[in-house]
């Protein structure tokens, strides 16, 4: 199910994002991009009772609060919806939909948007208050790409109009919040590890008193051994079987020296395997670029199959090697990966 709405999505971002540069100023934005939006997530736009336009809620007379759609249930707002020109920065914009959620005691859900790129807030540390941040973002622009994240898939099922729960969004949106951040410590510390995060694992496997001196070859250490879990996630992801023991690397074709590699001349078509590798590479790259550049880098990335071995590289098959994929004894599969190349997409696999 999650599949076949991330695939419903992708279509539907595919063609907003066709259309968008039509979208010339803001009221054009609700007419072709949000309001769309709100009909794919199954809301009735036709229907002034659920989808009420330029809705107010006002502390006095003298201080007035509206936004541009509130969606009602049982004729109460529940969410608050903020739209912005096609362009426009909203990062200074949120001061509105702040004053909104203030003023009208039943929202849950507070939403900012271009009509490509969104921004959902929730009031998940104090009733009424909107959080500082967001606890789900997208742009639709990547989403058309097939950039498509899973807490993103998930969190905008969960919006939809038979999933909402307005009682309960506070609470997931402080789950997701925590989440995000966590991610961003985990993805910070496997690329720089702390000296006290290296202790705390050094004394987990009984290693108690660390010498400063050794430290240092300590965090290369544990820097390999994040780079290692990565590697046994994608063979898990790839659903290939994995070395269960080190000393199986003896049954394993060893790296192939530049002499032997040049009398390689038979390259062999891929395997189907072998393809759902290099492809999967692709995407999660694809995935993990921030730029049009960087994606369109993603191109140069190419391979070669050899007996035993599949190759997969950055513009040059030696010098811009990323990785080699080898089949074992027994179908055992492991990565021989050097990361140093993926430093153009800034990420790591």
């Amino acid at each position: 199910m999650s599949e076949d709405f991330r695939q419903k999505f992708k279509n539907f971002s595919e063609k907003m994002v066709r259309i968008s540069s039509r979208c010339k100023n803001e009221e054009a934005t609700k007419m072709f991009l949000i309001l769309p939006f709100l009909q794919f997530l199954g809301y009735d736009i036709t229907n002034p009772d659920e989808v009420c336009p330029e809705h107010h809620a006002d502390f006095s007379d003298k201080y007035k609060n509206k936004v541009d759609y509130a969606i009602l249930r049982n004729h109460i707002p529940v969410i608050a919806i903020e739209c912005k020109a096609l362009g426009t920065s909203l990062k200074d914009e949120r001061g509105q939909l702040k004053s909104y959620f203030n003023a009208a005691q039943t929202i849950k859900l507070g939403v900012i948007t271009d009509g490509l790129i969104y921004e959902f807030y929730a009031d998940s540390d104090e009733p009424n208050i909107m959080d500082m941040h967001a606890f789900l973002t997208f742009d639709l622009n990547d989403i058309a790409k097939g950039k498509i994240e899973d807490s993103v898939v998930d969190g905008l099922k969960s919006l939809q109009k038979t999933n909402f729960d307005p009682e309960n969004i506070g609470a997931e949106a402080k789950r997701k919040i925590v989440f995000q951040n966590l991610v961003q410590q985990i993805e910070d510390l496997s690329a720089s590890p702390s000296e006290d995060f290296v202790r705390i694992l050094l004394q987990n496997i009984g290693i108690k008193h660390a010498r400063a001196k050794a430290m240092t070859e300590y965090t290369e250490l544990t820097k390999s051994a994040f780079r290692e879990f990565v590697n046994i996630r994608i063979l898990e992801r790839l659903d290939l079987p994995q070395k269960e023991k080190e000393t199986d690397k003896a049954a394993l074709p060893e790296p192939v020296k530049a002499d032997v590699e040049a009398k390689l001349t038979d390259v062999l078509e891929p395997t189907k395997l072998e393809n759902d590798v290099f492809e999967y590479v692709k995407s999660r790259l694809a995935f993990l670029s921030d730029t049009e550049d960087l994606f369109k880098s993603i191109q140069e990335i190419g391979f070669k199959n050899f007996k035993g071995k599949f190759v997969v590289f950055y513009k040059k098959e030696r010098a811009g090697r990323m990785f080699d994929f080898y089949e074992g004894k027994e179908k055992t599969y492991t990565f021989d990966a050097d990361f140093s190349h993926l430093r153009q997409f800034r990420v790591i696999l």
